[in-house]
């Protein structure tokens, strides 16, 4: 064994380390649900049929690539409340839509303006 001994190892945390009252309280506002995961044959009809059945979806930003006009993969929609969004969140995280598995988050940031260009 070499003379500077063994490193210590880090203390498991204990339940008072964990705040479980603040952790999940930011996701009760968040109306935005980010996608990933997706083919790329989805379009914005094929979103706004499937998860409108959780709410009112009020915008949907796929990006898609400029030279093939398919989506890249992801999408992000805005509901009209939080609950609605926590509902198709928790519901839709680990689906399949067109034989992908899509990874289904909540986010707090707001849905990008189109740009111009």
């Amino acid at each position: 064994m070499s003379p500077r001994g063994r490193s210590i190892s880090p203390k498991p945390l204990q339940d008072a380390d964990v705040d479980m009252e603040n952790g999940g309280s930011d996701d009760k506002k968040c109306k935005v649900v980010v996608i990933n995961g997706l083919s790329r044959n989805v379009v914005q009809a094929h979103l706004q049929s499937i998860f409108a059945f959780y709410g009112d979806i009020v915008k949907i930003d796929l990006p898609l690539f400029l030279k093939s006009g398919q989506n890249r993969g992801k999408a992000a929609l805005e509901f009209a409340d939080a609950a609605a969004a926590q509902k198709a969140a928790s519901h839709m995280n680990g689906g399949q839509l067109d034989g992908l598995v899509m990874k289904v988050e909540l986010s707090d940031l707001p849905i990008r303006a189109r740009s111009r260009s």
